[in-house]
């Protein structure tokens, strides 16, 4: 007998979104006759809307859109059993979804501002929701001490909001300081994980992209049935330990090399659980065991930071990968709402992980945000670490995004103070190659950027840089021939950096341009 409830992600000190329809849904015995109701601070009805639970025993109701507003009340009953759910302290306002893999589920105590950020003032128009990571129906035990605070609304500075996103905590922050409106975060992450992970199964039966069905079938191969459940799940009751869990907590605060390779000359790879029906990383797990539990709670948009999973080979299917991702979720929505992404920052190596084909990554994400509407992207590549995986400045990528959504979302700032700079055009005359960049007013030199030149097919770097206005001029040792072919490229590497930025502290994007001389 299946027990009357809302889905898990409503409950008391939530945000509904606001000026869109509410969706409201749960389950219930089949037939029974369900009634949501809302009402304001004030005790007055807003709206009710009567359901009927279906067949597969779920029922769903659409409220009508609210303007912004803190202390409402939502009654569901059951008036077949009689039963009644009060959900108490709802605000409405705007509810972004952030998703993706460490780097966006990379914990607020883990960031190097984390001193800073914990004595700022509170601020009660904040709220936070993290879905419970789960691998597999049933698996409950993840998030148990020193990553609990999952599966509840958290207000600022609740116990658990230290484990929460530290990039979607700094996005929350800043619009709301803009909008004087209750935001709420939707925490729906995982680390390690490839995008493979957060799509419906359909999305990976293209040609294109069906080699990580027949990855996942391949690897079944390996144990039987019995065998793998057994191994799985002895592997996660070591993985979901705390203490195991502290053992690798070190990592995420940041070590250096020679301390990186004594932890795993110690550790070795841990306990690994087998690619099959629970690991997380299989096609379509996540999709089915987090977000669908999500789905279709309404929202303004979502943020996505990851790809380093979907690095090496997988590179060069990751634009069709995301952008598919994109259109999916879109399609479970039934709505355009942005994406704002974050291109992978510089790294080099981090216990076993290598950066291989991260540039290609780099590329394919550049080329989702300028092909598919509705999508915006913030370069970070003058925040990394060459033997760190997870950039410690995660309130800068926060600000970063909240300039896109302020900007393209919102309306409130010009996109020319939200983007990074971005090569327009560029001359060669004599011995220096001029760039001019738009999205740009005061370009300045910060520090040292990866930057090669081609001549003839002949490649340097430039003796002198140097910034002006929106230029950067390339200064090279010798004169260029008028008919020579001259290429420029910024931070194109797989690990590079790039330290010329705009007046907003935004870093010129990563590019390689043919120019005319």
């Amino acid at each position: 007998m299946i027990r009357f409830s809302v889905a898990e992600i409503f409950g008391n000190g939530m945000v509904l979104q606001r000026n869109k329809p509410i969706h409201i849904f749960g389950q219930a015995e089949e037939g029974d006759r369900v009634r949501v109701s809302i009402y304001d601070y004030h005790g007055r009805l807003i709206d009710e809307i009567n359901s009927v639970s279906d067949r597969l025993e779920k029922w769903q109701v659409t409220l009508a859109s609210m303007e912004a507003s803190k202390d409402n009340k939502i009654v569901v009953e059951n008036t077949s059993s009689q039963e009644k759910i009060v959900i108490s302290n709802v605000s409405v306002g705007e509810v972004w979804l952030a998703g993706g893999q460490s780097n966006m589920e990379f914990f607020n105590k883990y960031d190097k501002d984390w001193e800073r950020t914990k004595n700022l003032p509170k601020n009660d128009s904040i709220h936070f929701y993290n879905v419970p990571q789960r691998a597999f129906e049933g698996h409950v035990t993840h998030n148990g001490e020193g990553r609990d605070g999952y599966g509840k609304w958290l207000n600022d500075k609740d116990q658990g909001y230290e484990n929460f996103s530290a990039p979607a905590y700094s996005f929350a922050r800043r619009i709301q300081e803009k909008l004087q409106v209750p935001v709420g975060i939707i925490g729906c992450n995982w680390g390690g994980t490839t995008a493979v992970a957060w799509v419906p199964e359909t999305v990976l039966q293209t040609k294109e992209l069906k080699y990580y069905l027949d990855e996942y079938e391949e690897a079944l191969k390996a144990y039987t049935k019995k065998e793998m459940k057994t191994i799985s799940l002895l592997a996660w009751e070591k993985i979901d330990t705390p203490s195991d869990y502290k053992i690798f907590e070190p990592l995420l605060y940041g070590l250096d090399r020679e301390e990186q390779l004594e932890y795993m000359e110690k550790n070795g790879d841990g306990p690994v659980v087998p690619l099959g029906p629970y690991n997380e990383n299989r096609p379509a797990g996540l999709y089915e065991t987090m977000l669908q539990k999500v789905i279709p709670y309404t929202i303004a948009g979502a943020l996505w930071y990851q790809g380093e999973s979907d690095s090496g080979d997988r590179a060069k299917t990751y634009d069709l990968l995301l952008s598919s991702l994109i259109k999916a979720w879109r399609k479970d929505w039934d709505d355009e709402f942005p994406f704002i992404l974050v291109q992978l920052a510089p790294f080099g190596e981090w216990l076993a992980c290598t950066n291989d084909d991260y540039s290609l990554v780099r590329q394919k994400q550049q080329q989702v945000a300028d092909t598919v509407e509705n999508v915006y992207m913030t370069s970070i590549m003058d925040i990394g670490s060459y033997y760190d995986i997870h950039p410690k400045e995660k309130m800068e990528v926060g600000r970063r995004l909240a300039l896109l959504a302020l900007s393209h979302v919102y309306n409130l700032i010009p996109a020319e103070q939200a983007e990074n700079p971005r090569f327009e055009k560029g001359n060669v005359s004599g011995n220096t190659i001029t760039l001019t960049f738009k999205n740009a007013e005061n370009l300045s030199v910060f520090d040292k950027s990866d930057i090669a030149i081609s001549i003839d097919g002949e490649n340097t770097i430039p003796e002198e840089v140097t910034a002006e206005n929106n230029t950067v001029t390339l200064t090279t040792t010798k004169d260029i021939s008028p008919d020579a072919k001259v290429s420029v490229s910024f931070g194109w590497d797989d690990y590079a950096v790039i330290n010329i930025k705009n007046e907003q502290g935004l870093p010129i994007a990563p590019f390689k341009a043919t120019l005319c001389n």
